[in-house]
């Protein structure tokens, strides 16, 4: 995984002379079929397992099958995380990234929908085209994960047969929308790729990979932010470990270095990758900063709920988060030196 990731790296433009000589569909392309799409068949392959352990999973609710369920629930999830840097494309289609994952929530409001669909009983409500029409807050791996990951999962699924068949449903739901997602970036939108111009969805092909490298470098920023600025708050004491992403299933910290590897493939995958588009001046500094935030994330212990408890691990995800931030301003100083611009970041309110 250390050189995988030594790899990665982040990119914003180009300067206008590049720009000329640049072959975005090509790039486009190569990042599609080498990046893109196995990474969604992955999860589409993850998730159809999922699904079908949940399958047959209330037939017989014991520890040793839940330990199953949970062990596909990671590998789907896991599955999602190396693709959920792209936000643009099919999985936009029917709120498909939000009803795939509402987070972070911080009103709480997927909790409170999940506790209502449970208290209801309603058996309906669980058929899969009914169910895909649910709040997003109970359709997606968070309400999984409170299902499975619970200190009396076990228990409440074997006492209670509607939140098992809930389980079941959300696992069907979820391998049809990563089907769904798969199936549609192979059918339609490699070839909107291939043939951006005015008269698509894109205004270019330069567009596309404007998209691309937008996937690549708000997602450094999006991951400082949400999935660690947020549990680390203000200082140890103020620490709030449930503001991490997957603190139930213990995946948070995993889950920020799946995101990493995800990138470094994202910018290398393909000939001409997405690389080729950097001004090489600025490849070394950028490659040395992710590099760093490489060995930052590897450092961390595997739980960070337990990292937050000590001043050690506190102090291991406050130097992973001035990682990234560094990575992040690298890639910002290269920016200054070409002449696209990848448009406003809301994540910066700026």
């Amino acid at each position: 995984m250390r050189n995988l990731l030594f790899l990665c790296l982040g990119v914003l433009i180009l300067p206008a002379a590049q720009a000329q000589n640049t072959d975005w569909n090509a790039v486009n392309l190569a990042i599609t079929d080498n990046h893109v799409l196995p990474a969604y068949q992955t999860f589409a392959q993850a998730s159809a397992v999922l699904a079908e352990t949940a399958n047959g999973f209330c037939t017989r609710v014991t520890p040793e099958n839940l330990g199953q369920l949970q062990d596909a629930f990671v590998d789907s999830f896991s599955g999602w995380e190396g693709v959920q840097h792209i936000q643009f494309g099919p999985i936009t289609y029917f709120n498909w990234n939000y009803r795939l994952q509402f987070w972070p929530d911080d009103n709480g409001t997927g909790a409170r929908q999940l506790n209502i669909l449970l208290a209801s009983g309603d058996a309906a409500a669980l058929e899969l085209e009914t169910f895909a029409r649910q709040s997003v807050g109970v359709q997606g791996f968070p309400a999984l994960e409170r299902l499975l990951f619970e200190e009396d999962s076990l228990a409440k699924l074997q006492s209670e047969p509607f939140r098992c068949q809930l389980v079941q449903t959300i696992a069907a739901n979820l391998n049809a929308i990563a089907d769904g997602v798969y199936t549609q970036w192979v059918d339609e939108f490699r070839q909107t790729i291939v043939t951006a111009d005015e008269r698509g969805f894109f205004e270019s092909a330069q567009d596309a990979t404007v998209d691309f490298m937008k996937a690549l470098v708000e997602s450094i920023r999006r991951n400082q932010q949400q999935k660690l600025e947020a549990a680390l708050g203000e200082n140890q004491a103020g620490a709030r470990p449930r503001r991490a992403e997957a603190w139930r299933s213990e995946r948070s910290v995993a889950n920020l270095q799946l995101n990493l590897v995800a990138l470094g493939q994202l910018f290398n995958a393909g000939e001409p990758a997405l690389r080729s588009t950097l001004l090489p001046a600025d490849l070394p500094g950028i490659d040395a900063s992710f590099q760093q935030a490489h060995d930052a994330l590897a450092a961390l212990p595997v739980s960070m709920t337990a990292a937050l408890e000590t001043p050690e691990g506190y102090a291991k995800l406050q130097l992973a988060r001035d990682a990234l931030d560094a990575l992040f301003e690298s890639l910002e100083a290269a920016l200054k030196n070409t002449d696209l611009y990848l448009g406003f970041n809301s994540l910066d309110g700026d």
